[in-house]
């Protein structure tokens, strides 16, 4: 596959369902398979256990009616079933993959660590073997976009995979994700926002706050910083047969090369992430960033998440954020807002929302201005770069779902070559990361 390439022989997959504190993620690691088990591995589908009849659901629950509805119940529940059946992406399995779903996968495939790899690299001839052997591993975190899940952008995540890094894709359960499952059996369906007289900024400045905190614990959970409780692991998960890959990775883990990353909403979430906690991470991946919020029918209009932007919240918003409260909104301790390495790569779609781009273009100026501050004038700390002719829908895995032609006319995308938009994503993304 021409994007997933990389040093590593395989890329591993392993997805660990939610618990009471933790989303559920699906991790992508390098992998090989092992000698000693003669087994071939399997390749991992592009939804967790193939589960597209829920994807279709949840995007029905979205567009067409609620998931409360007789019309979603009696209609649009078993036509996705049906519909699912012939779905191509039900058939079509990630290239390069090898699935770790049970504790005989897990014997089939292994961790390959960082020192039996070297770096799929541009510059490999001017790097010095240190670097090269890359002997502590970074770990990107990636969060979704807005309707979206965990899975939907499993050729990026396995790319980077495929190239040395570990990837830990969230599924996010605040009611931004179309349909996501909750550790009690049940699933949790996107949740719409009030509008009209009844809207208020409040609702999205808290959910991106409990998605910076899925993201956050994330960070911490797979560093094995978090204490899991026995309430945790009281989900009918094995937790020995879940999450023996996860203990061979975490001794690798390098807690200062965590990279935040994410789409749209998600490139939002982590850019909070990185500014409520900059420390933690060595750089942001902000792909086709939602950045501003703009509802001129009720006089609200401010950059997204302000805090990012070192500014407070609205003052239409009278209310705290649940687990952050009053220091969310401190002046003084956010008044910096982001200021750590950032990649900003956008549509041309969104190249062309003058007011959402102004505002991707403020956070750059401001992580380079920090920058100067610093005494670093010389060395640019934001990146920022549009993929022409695309839309928005380009840096997903939607694209590979369907045949072209077909992808095109439902998901509104651009007049870009698919592939070669994808492939221009991914090599902007690994040339930001090589200096690092």
């Amino acid at each position: 596959h021409r994007l997933i390439v990389g040093n590593a022989p395989l890329v591993g997959v392993l997805d660990l369902p939610g618990t009471i504190q933790r989303p559920p993620i699906r991790l992508f690691f390098p992998a090989a398979a092992s000698s000693s088990s003669g087994a071939v591995p399997k390749p991992a589908s592009y939804f967790v256990d193939n589960r597209v009849a829920y994807v279709l659901q949840g995007f029905a629950a979205l567009a067409f009616a609620r998931h409360t509805t007789k019309l979603y119940r009696w209609l649009f529940r078993p036509l996705c079933w049906l519909l699912s059946l012939v779905f191509p992406a039900r058939f079509l399995k990630i290239p390069g993959t090898a699935h770790v779903k049970s504790k005989n996968d897990a014997t089939v495939v292994k961790y390959v660590p960082p020192s039996s790899l070297t770096l799929q690299n541009s510059n490999e001839v001017k790097e010095d073997d240190e670097k090269k052997k890359r002997k502590s591993q970074s770990l990107v975190v990636f969060s979704h976009g807005l309707t979206g899940t965990g899975e939907e952008n499993s050729i990026f995540c396995t790319s980077l995979a495929k190239r040395g890094y570990v990837v830990a894709s969230i599924h996010h359960r605040d009611g931004s994700s179309c349909r996501v499952p909750l550790p009690d059996g049940t699933c949790r369906y996107y949740e719409h926002m009030p509008s009209g007289v009844d809207y208020s900024p409040r609702h999205r400045l808290e959910q991106v706050h409990e998605r910076a905190n899925e993201f956050l614990y994330t960070c911490s959970w797979l560093m094995g910083e978090e204490i899991m409780n026995d309430e945790d692991n009281n989900s009918g998960i094995d937790e020995e047969q879940q999450h023996a890959i996860v203990d061979q990775i975490r001794p690798y883990l390098n807690k200062e090369k965590i990279i935040a990353a994410g789409f749209s909403y998600g490139a939002t979430t982590a850019s909070l992430a990185a500014t409520l906690f900059p420390t933690k991470f060595q750089c942001a991946i902000l792909l086709d960033p939602w950045l501003h919020i703009d509802y001129s029918s009720k006089g609200v209009e401010f950059d997204f998440p302000p805090e990012a932007f070192g500014a407070g919240w609205p003052d239409t918003t009278t209310t705290g954020v649940a687990g952050n409260a009053d220091a969310c909104r401190d002046d003084d301790c956010k008044k910096e807002g982001l200021n750590i390495p950032s990649l900003f790569i956008n549509s041309s779609q969104f190249r062309g929302y003058k007011k959402l781009y102004g505002a991707t273009q403020r956070l750059a100026d401001q992580i380079n201005s920090g920058n100067k501050k610093d005494g670093g004038a010389q060395n640019q700390r934001a990146e920022m770069h549009v993929i022409p002719e695309t839309f928005h829908q380009n840096f997903c895995d939607v694209i590979f779902w369907l045949p072209w032609r077909l992808s095109k006319k439902i998901f509104r995308l651009g007049d870009a070559d698919a592939y070669d938009a994808y492939e221009a994503i991914l090599n902007r993304t690994i040339q930001f990361l090589e200096k690092f």
